[in-house]
């Protein structure tokens, strides 16, 4: 139970998100570098505490840039469109997989072959509401993409090196890369909203995420982690007064029907 309570606590504070982005007050490649710098030294801090170690590899490389794509997008969506469509949008992920997996000539069962069109119903009744396609849609649908990507890699990463290697050097090659940028553009930003970025939303959560998959089976943790994208649209509505219609809260019930499916599939 106390792995899942973990994956649960880490999946709500994943879903605040959004507050500290919004607050950190700059542009979206300056929030992601103050994320993933931020989270890069409390990671650090909690490594050399438990005496974790550090490591490097291509495939951690591979993994690192497509985590910072993901970010970067997620944010980017999340300042452009209401926080709860940008994170359905990012957990179409799944889906995305399923299509990855076939393209890659793997065997699809029926029911991951349901997923698929559940999900791209979801995905219209989501966005056809808006009157045209703007780039916060865009971020927010290529967030799912690399998101998926991550997923295919993250498997990999995962026979050779442990979940906090992966996570530290996610964070660690990000801020690195976006380091030179940040210091070129030299913009203000909130520091207290940006610590609470890197920590909160962030550091902690992946601290979590990492201690509850060890107590939790592989195949049950994204399904508790769910729980974001539903807990990103309560964050929407009472914190920044967003609300969706009913087609786009009936497109978001088939994203999330859809993401299960396709997880629960990934079980076998």
């Amino acid at each position: 139970m106390r792995g899942e309570l973990a994956i649960l606590c880490s999946a709500i504070l994943m879903g605040t998100v959004s507050i500290f982005v919004r607050n950190t007050a700059s542009d979206a490649l300056i929030v992601t570098f103050l994320r993933l710098f931020f989270a890069t030294l409390f990671l650090s801090i909690f490594g050399l505490i438990r005496k974790e170690k550090f490591a490097f590899s291509k495939t951690l490389l591979v993994l690192a840039f497509l985590n910072l794509a993901t970010i970067f997008s997620y944010i980017s969506a999340i300042q452009s469109i209401e926080a709860g469509v940008a994170a359905l949008l990012l957990y179409m992920a799944p889906i995305y997989v399923t299509i990855i997996a076939y393209l890659s000539g793997e065997t699809i069962e029926r029911s991951t072959i349901l997923a698929l069109p559940l999900g791209i119903l979801g995905l219209y009744f989501m966005l056809s509401t808006y009157v045209a396609l703007n780039t916060g849609i865009v971020f927010g649908i290529f967030s799912g993409i690399t998101y998926a990507l991550v997923f295919k890699f993250s498997k990999k990463a995962r026979e050779i090196h442990s979940a906090f290697q992966i996570a530290f050097f996610n964070v660690f090659f990000g801020s690195i890369l976006l380091s030179p940028y940040f210091l070129i553009k030299n913009e203000s930003f909130s520091i207290p909203w940006a610590l609470g970025l890197g920590l909160i939303p962030t550091a902690i959560p992946f601290i979590l995420f990492a201690y509850g998959m060890k107590l939790v089976k592989l195949q049950k943790a994204p399904l508790i982690a769910l729980i974001e994208p539903m807990f990103a649209v309560l964050v929407g509505y009472f914190y920044f007064g967003e609300v969706l219609n009913l087609k786009q809260m009936l497109g978001a019930l088939l994203i999330l029907v859809a993401t299960s499916i396709s997880l629960k599939r990934a079980e076998t």
